[in-house]
């Protein structure tokens, strides 16, 4: 079961739920601290441009927008509390949160818990 959920938000500037990025940290009822990266699909399309203007500046390259993704993401159309929680829950629900949560060793003293309990 969760015992706690909290979001650290990525990026410089203010943070858009709509159009961002967050590391995701899940805390079980067994001590266990989990972690993982929710993505949304403008912020993916804003990778995909940047990649396109590199590639357009160097030569013998062609100019595509493209993405590569080395580790496991999870794709959500906002990073809003409780669309994170009810994307956690359907996870664990189906069976594949260990497929894109991987453990983590540290603790974490974050201040931003979006779940008290599970």
């Amino acid at each position: 079961m969760i015992k706690r959920v909290w979001a650290e938000q990525q990026g410089q500037e203010g943070f858009d739920p709509y159009r961002d990025i967050a590391d995701v940290v899940v805390e079980t009822d067994d001590g266990l601290t989990w972690t993982s990266t929710f993505v949304t699909i403008p912020y993916l399309q804003r990778l995909m441009s940047v990649s396109r203007d590199i590639t357009a500046n160097v030569a013998n390259m062609p100019p595509v927008r493209f993405i590569t993704l080395e580790t496991p993401h999870v794709i959500v159309e906002n990073l809003l509390p409780d669309t994170i929680e009810d994307t956690i829950d359907n996870l664990m629900m189906l069976g594949i949160f260990e497929s894109v949560f991987m453990p983590h060793s540290e603790s974490f003293g974050v201040e931003s818990s979006t779940r008290g309990g599970g």
